[in-house]
C-alpha cells in the first residue's frame, strides 16, 4: 500500500495528512481527543506516538467500524 494525502478534523481544526491503512501522520495538534474525522468519516483512535523530531502524531486507527456492524457469517462470493 502507498500514502495517500487525506483530510483530517481534529475537533474544530482542519489540516491535512498521510494515510497508509490504518496508520495516519499529521502535525502536532493541542487537543487529539478519542476520534478524529479522516475524509469525512469518523474514526477510533487505538493508539499513537509523537514524533518530537518532525512534530507529528503517529496515529494508529482502530479497524473496526465505529457503527458496530455485524457480521452475517457467510463467505463471500470469490471471482474466479
Amino acid at each position: 500500500m502507498s500514502w495517500h494525502r487525506v483530510d483530517v478534523k481534529v475537533g474544530t481544526e482542519n489540516i491535512s495528512g498521510m494515510l497508509n491503512a490504518n496508520v495516519l501522520q499529521i502535525a502536532s495538534v493541542e487537543n487529539l481527543g478519542e476520534a478524529i474525522t479522516v475524509n469525512g468519516k469518523n474514526h477510533k483512535i487505538e493508539s499513537f506516538i509523537v514524533d518530537h523530531r518532525d512534530d507529528i502524531f503517529k496515529i494508529i486507527l482502530a479497524e473496526a467500524s465505529p457503527t458496530k456492524e455485524k457480521s452475517d457469517d457467510k463467505p463471500t462470493k470469490r471471482a474466479d
